[in-house]
């Protein structure tokens, strides 16, 4: 009896040998070599498989068979699945075979999934065409509408691959994420951002794709203008190791953008700066960062960046120079923040702008006392004329007054206010204020008719009578420079009774010149009583002038027609009481008086002695050693007048006294009876002096005294022969002639003296009267100002030796010469002058020739020696003179480049003048701080030239390309280039080289500048995020 576990393991050898007998069957059959391939194929092991199922389809010949057909399907597979070649081919040709086959949709898939794989999109969409997605197994369907979508969506069909992708997005199958960001980007691409807004933040937290899901949402939320949303991601952007630096560029931009807008402008500075770093920034984004630096209190960012924006002229250009201007406000950089509001206020595309800017342009220039072009003026006046009815109108009154007031271009001030229709009485006031200081200006320029013209506008408003009597005291002076001496003095007097005039030092002034007044006249008597006037004036604090008036007093005694010399002596003993400067030509002075006055031989050369004593630098000190010498020989004491004479001899070889000298020595030897030694000096000096006719007749003169005194009378006629001068026997022809001539000169008879005088010089070109009568051709010429003539004759007697004349000569013709502007033929006249001249004004006057002279040659080594020695010399009195000695001094100086030494007399010039030349050293100053790299003191000067408020345009002009210069050296290139637009658009002068110099410095700025349009055009701000992918 069989037991059922032993029923069980029958029944289950019985099985075993029955799957043993068909598995034998299967692979020893027919069909084994298919089932061998099939094996390998679903290994995937698509080469070996492919092989044997070729062998297969070679032995077997039945085509309709399910298992040859099927192995025909393989092979086509295999050979997909190894990118064989052939494989569509063999594929398509069992479709073309079997067009009823199950596997004929299948064959379309794979083939489309094969090209699809190889990235052959084209060919990849052509086979899913032909697919019917119904006939797909479910688990392969989502890949179908995913590959056939993205094969669309790759050939930019965004229509068919939306649809393709819609199908499957919603879906839980691993293409449904791709698709939906794909469906997502394509509504992005579309701009139906709300569609795109709610694929992408469905996929928000999805790892594959989160990371560009947030570029995505954050440039959406930009461009629907949810600025909170944006800014709300820039965290999520900045958390990495290295910051917003991992970002992109455009990612920034978006962001600080954003940031921008919700005025968020500390973060928002981040963002953009980085993207200025890294991008080249559109002209709004530039601003934006600038705005974004100016709210974060990033001045010095904002300004540069806001320059930038500011080269185009539009309603952003003019908001951003608003904004430098605010900004150096804030930096309480007033003077550049008033160089950006005038940018500002000059552009008209927001008024509301215009009218604060220009409003804060005309304050600051007046309160920084900055008037180069009559700007705070002109700024005024163009806020009424442009915002007539604003609320700020009254301040602006206000301000025009005081600017008024304080200006110096005073022409264009009257100007103005004669613009103005009815003044109230602060303009009135200003309008008196101004023309006074435009009189004063012209005063001091030397236009002294302009002064006169000017002051009479004092008088027609007269609200402050002090002003008006100040005017007239002004008119006096100006008239009193121009010589007309009775105008001056009556307007002096109607000054002098002005009630309660209280300015002593113009009362003082008025007395002063109306006694000069009468002096120049030469009318001595009223001369002395006007100056005893002003000598008796209470409190006068001016020890030059109460001198000078003494020692007039004196000359006036001294030179009129009955002379008391006593009351002369008195007088110059007075202006010797003052400790001043001229004390050596005061002292020559009272020695020339005491000679005259009998007793007072030894109170003569005792005043002479001090000259000696006290002043051995003085230029009287040659005169005065010979006027002891004579005052001791006249006295008889020959031995103390030999001494003195020699003493000139031997060290003043050059002077024009030396020939009086030895003269004067011979006479004494004669004197002495030591008749030799007389004759040697006589000779001596008729050798050097040959053509000198008063000296030659004296020494001759003298030698016929030795001859008779040592009876040698023979030899007397020979002395006429040897010496044209002593013509002992009595030339009478010559003498006729110069009689003649002489007489007619002597008489003023000039017409008939002229023909005369020619005469004898042609007859006797060398004479010995010929250099007289060439002196006196030379002056009547000289009198007629036909200064040609005159310097003709006046060089011949140069030409000739030393004489008595040629001092007057070199006077003379230098100063025609000079004043001729042949300043290289008046050159060494100067200069010979001064080896010669005997007296002390003419050595001071010729240095001053000298210095100006060679300054204007271009010589100015020498000029700045002579302006020295101009400067050093005890006549120097003039304060004028002073200035222009300093201001030589200076310019020579810095122009050899001794920028160190010059700045003292620039200095010291700028201090002691308003007119041109101040301006000019006050200039040329600020340039050798340049030069010497001190460039914050240069700007320092350049302020201060600008704060004189000068009238000359030319060296505001100067001063501001300068200027321009420093800021380019600062690297500050914004105030460099509004400094030279200032110039640009102001200086009037096209000829004088101003502006050319000025283009040349624009140029040379332009150069350190980027181009005014280096901006990016496209404003387009959607990031480029990459459109493709694999699934």
């Amino acid at each position: 009896m069989i037991t059922p576990r032993g029923f069980i393991f029958l029944v289950s050898i019985l099985l075993s040998t029955v799957v043993w007998s068909q598995s034998t069957e299967k692979y020893s059959g027919e069909y084994a070599d298919f089932y061998r391939a099939e094996e390998l194929f679903e290994k995937e092991q698509y080469g070996a498989a492919r092989e044997v199922f070729t062998t297969f389809l070679a032995g077997f010949h039945e085509q309709e068979d399910p298992q040859y057909i099927k192995a025909r399907y393989y092979v086509g597979i295999s050979a997909l699945e190894l990118y064989n070649t052939d494989a569509v081919k063999i594929l398509m040709e069992f479709n073309n075979d079997y067009p009823e086959s199950i596997y004929k949709n299948g064959i379309y898939f794979k083939i489309g999934e094969h090209f699809y794989q190889r990235k052959k999109y084209q060919d990849a969409r052509e086979w899913l065409d032909k697919t019917d997605p119904t006939a797909i197994d479910t688990a392969s369907i989502a890949a179908y509408h995913f590959k056939l979508g993205y094969a669309n969506f790759q050939l930019s069909d965004y229509p068919a691959a939306r649809n393709e992708f819609f199908d499957i997005k919603d879906g839980n199958s691993s293409f449904s994420a791709p698709a939906l960001y794909y469906y997502s980007h394509i509504a992005y691409k579309n701009k139906t951002y709300s569609e795109a807004l709610v694929g992408f933040l469905k996929l928000r937290e999805n790892p594959t794709f989160k990371d560009e899901v947030s570029y995505y949402l954050t440039q959406i939320y930009y461009l629907l203008g949810d600025y909170e949303k944006v800014t709300e991601f820039a965290p999520d952007f900045s958390a990495e190791e290295n910051g917003i630096s991992n970002n992109s560029a455009e990612m920034n931009l978006l962001i600080g953008d954003a940031y921008y807008k919700v005025e968020k402008f500390d973060e928002a500075v981040a963002y953009l700066e980085d993207y200025s770093n890294r991008k080249q920034m559109t002209r709004d984004q530039s601003y934006s960062l600038a705005y974004s630096y100016f709210k974060s209190k990033q001045y010095d960012k904002a300004i540069k960046m806001f320059d930038r924006v500011s080269r185009t002229e539009d309603q952003l250009g003019q908001t951003s120079f608003y904004h430098i201007a605010q900004s150096y406000l804030y930096k309480e950089e007033l003077n550049y923040a008033r160089t950006a509001f005038r940018s500002a206020a000059a552009l008209d595309f927001n008024l509301v702008v215009q009218e604060d800017a220009l409003y804060n342009y005309a304050v600051l220039s007046y309160k920084l006392d900055y008037n180069p072009y009559n700007e705070a003026i002109k700024a005024f006046e163009f806020f009424l004329r442009e915002f007539p009815k604003s609320e700020r109108k009254e301040d602006v009154y206000s301000y025009l007054v005081n600017v008024y007031s304080s200006t110096k271009n005073y022409e264009e001030a009257l100007k103005s206010l004669n613009r103005i229709p009815v003044l109230n009485i602060k303009l009135k006031t200003a309008y008196q204020v101004v023309s006074y200081n435009m009189g004063i200006e012209k005063y001091e320029r030397g236009d002294y008719p302009g002064c006169v013209e000017a002051l009479k506008g004092v008088a027609k408003y007269d609200i402050d009578p002090m002003i008006t009597g100040k005017a007239k005291f002004w008119e006096a002076d100006a008239h009193y420079m121009m010589a007309e001496w009775k105008l001056a003095m009556k307007e002096y007097r109607e000054f002098l009774n002005v009630p309660g005039m209280n300015d002593l030092t113009l009362k003082e002034a008025a007395y002063y010149n109306i006694a000069y007044a009468y002096f120049e006249q030469k009318d001595w008597t009223q001369a002395i009583q006007a100056f005893r006037t002003f000598t008796q004036l209470n409190n006068i604090q001016d020890d030059i002038k109460l001198a000078d008036a003494y020692a007039r007093i004196g000359d006036c005694y001294y030179t009129k027609d009955d002379p008391d010399f006593q009351k002369s002596a008195l007088n110059y003993e007075k202006a010797l009481s003052y400790e001043i400067a001229k004390k050596d030509q005061y002292l020559y002075s009272l020695s020339k008086v005491y000679k005259l006055i009998p007793g007072k031989r030894d109170a003569q050369i005792s005043t002479l002695n001090r000259i000696l004593k006290d002043h051995p630098k003085s230029s009287f000190v040659i005169p005065a050693k010979f006027d002891i010498a004579m005052s001791y020989k006249n006295g008889g004491n020959y031995d103390q007048a030999l001494t003195h004479f020699d003493n000139i001899v031997k060290n003043y070889p050059n002077n024009i006294l030396v020939k009086d000298a030895l003269i004067e020595i011979a006479d004494i030897k004669f004197k002495q009876q030591k008749y030799q030694e007389s004759e040697s000096y006589f000779r001596r000096v008729l050798s050097e002096f040959t053509l000198d006719d008063q000296t030659c007749k004296r020494a001759t003169q003298g030698i016929v005294d030795v001859y008779r005194a040592t009876r040698r009378q023979d030899e007397i006629v020979s002395l006429s022969k040897e010496y044209a001068c002593a013509d002992i026997s009595e030339d009478d022809e010559e003498i006729f002639f110069y009689e003649t001539a002489s007489e007619l000169y002597v008489n003023e008879n000039y017409d008939e003296a002229i023909p005369e005088l020619n005469k004898y010089l042609k007859r006797y070109p060398n004479g010995r009267f010929s250099v007289q009568l060439l002196s006196y051709l030379a002056d009547i010429y000289y009198q007629r100002s036909e200064e040609n003539l005159a310097i003709t004759y006046y060089e011949n007697i140069i030409n000739r030796p030393n004489s008595a004349y040629t001092e007057e000569a070199l006077v003379r013709t230098s100063k025609l010469l000079y004043n001729n502007k042949e300043y290289s033929r008046a050159l060494p006249h100067y200069e010979k002058l001064e080896s010669l001249a005997s007296k002390a004004q003419i050595i001071f006057n010729t240095r001053v020739g000298l210095m100006r002279t060679n300054f204007i040659l271009e010589n100015y080594a020498k000029a700045a020696v002579a302006a020295n020695k101009v400067l050093q010399d005890e006549l120097l009195d003039d304060k004028e003179v002073r200035i222009e000695g300093n201001y030589i001094a200076g310019m020579s100086m810095f122009e050899t480049k001794e920028y160190q030494k010059s700045l003292t007399f620039l200095r010291w010039t700028a201090d002691n003048t308003g007119k041109v030349r101040g301006t000019e050293a006050l200039y040329t100053l600020t340039f050798a701080n340049y030069h010497l790299k001190d460039y914050a003191n240069a700007e320092k000067l350049h302020n201060e030239l600008l704060k004189r408020k000068p009238a000359y345009d030319f060296w505001i002009a100067k001063s501001l390309i300068l200027q321009a210069r420093v800021f380019m050296m600062k690297d500050d290139l914004f105030q460099a280039e509004q400094t030279i637009n200032l110039v640009i658009n102001n200086y009037p002068n096209q000829e004088d080289g101003v502006l050319q110099e000025v283009d040349k410095v624009k140029s040379e700025l332009m150069q350190l500048k980027n181009s005014p349009n280096n901006f990016e055009d496209d404003t387009n701000r959607m990031i480029d995020i990459n459109n493709g992918g694999d699934e």
